[in-house]
């Protein structure tokens, strides 16, 4: 038999039809894929929800933490001088940059014709002053005898005792200038202080030296230091003698405070702290970091930092229910590093199994697995040991 449709119904059957077919989908879709995600994650895999989540687990100890402070620093060497001239005159050669040196190894070189005429004047006075002395000399002794003889007066041998007295003093004096002249004739020649290396010429051939003007500065070769600069509010407990940790070269080196500038930089608030660097192959200003402790040792819980999960909203961690293979995600506060470790401070205590690898994707009270074979043992004090392994079972 023919269905007669309504005649509203026959022009629009098109878009009945479509219609029909979109309800049909969207039926479908919220049947299949709209259900609750957190559900089919917490279910197992007989519950119709994703498998567990591979997970490798640690766990949290209990360590003693020094609290410290890393600073960045360079290297210095323990002898730093910048040499200066000490008589005036001009230079007339000096050694080139980056030459090594001796203690005593000449460096610079003044004009040294004003002090060897200064030298040959002083001696020059000398030889006069010794011959008026001679002279004196027996002037006073024939007038010592004319006196006994009662043949000159006794005004006449005091006045002869006084000229001679004055010719000793000037005659000193002529020695302390013959000395002095020899003394400036050999600082015409300016000598490095210790063994180094010259790093800065700071005067040229030609140029006028006067007394005071820098010459050259010298670094020495012997020995080195680590030098930073510490907060002065971390320093507190700070003393020559205590052990600190440099890290030069990507390496770290034990080392002790040789010593602690008390006084600190009204600017930055900080102090200088330096120790020896002892046998390295690292240049002069090479940058280093130091890390030197702040306070006493204390036992935190600690854990590896791989472990720390880090949103915007804060640090967490997540911790494994072992019977119920779940993970719980738990707040902490992290505070002191050590080494691949850092010491936490939660909901938590020692023992406790941690995410350290496959964290990133986990959500709250979602179910984990690891590797049978690799699942945690208790260590022999007692403490759960987690297995490293990523892959799944």
């Amino acid at each position: 038999m023919n269905l007669a449709l309504p005649e509203v119904v026959r022009e629009n059957l098109r878009w009945f039809l479509v219609g029909g077919a979109l309800l049909i989908a969207a039926a479908f879709y919220f049947l299949v894929f709209a259900t609750d995600p957190a559900e089919g994650q917490q279910g197992g895999p007989g519950q119709g929800g994703p498998p567990p989540a591979i997970v490798s687990l640690t766990a949290v100890e209990l360590s003693a933490i020094t609290p410290n402070f890393t600073a960045p620093g360079d290297i210095v060497a323990d002898r730093d001088s910048v040499v200066a001239a000490e008589v005036a005159g001009r230079i007339q050669r000096t050694l080139n940059i980056g030459a090594r040196v001796r203690r005593g190894t000449v460096i610079a070189v003044i004009d040294d014709r004003a002090a060897k005429l200064a030298r040959d004047q002083a001696r020059t006075e000398i030889a006069r002053l010794k011959s008026d002395l001679t002279y004196q000399n027996r002037l006073v002794g024939r007038l010592e005898q004319l006196l006994k003889e009662e043949a000159e007066s006794e005004a006449s041998l005091d006045e002869a005792i006084s000229s001679r007295d004055q010719t000793r003093a000037r005659l000193a004096a002529a020695q302390v200038a013959l000395n002095t002249a020899n003394f400036d004739l050999s600082r015409t020649s300016i000598r490095a202080p210790f063994d180094g290396q010259m790093v800065e010429r700071r005067i040229e051939v030609g140029e006028y030296a006067t007394p005071g003007r820098e010459i050259a500065r010298i670094v020495g070769r012997q020995g080195s230091e680590a030098r930073v600069r510490i907060p002065i509010a971390a320093a507190g407990s700070l003393s020559p003698g205590q052990e600190v940790t440099i890290i030069a070269d990507g390496q770290e080196r034990k080392s002790r405070v040789r010593t602690v500038i008390e006084t600190g930089d009204e600017v930055s608030r900080t102090i200088e702290v330096r120790a020896p660097m002892g046998t390295h192959n690292m240049k002069m200003g090479s940058a280093i970091s130091i890390t030197v402790p702040t306070g006493l040792e204390t036992e935190v819980l600690t854990a590896p930092r791989d472990a720390l999960v880090l949103r915007d909203s804060g640090i967490f961690v997540y911790v494994v229910d072992m019977k119920e293979k779940t993970a719980k995600k738990v707040d902490v506060v992290v505070g002191e590093p050590d080494g691949d470790r850092v010491a936490i401070s939660g909901p938590l205590k020692a023992g406790d199994m941690i995410v350290v690898r496959g964290g990133e994707r986990l959500r709250d009270g979602q179910s984990v697995s690891w590797k049978e074979d690799k699942k945690p043992e208790e260590k022999s004090d007692g403490k759960p040991e987690a297995s490293s392994d990523t892959s799944a079972g």
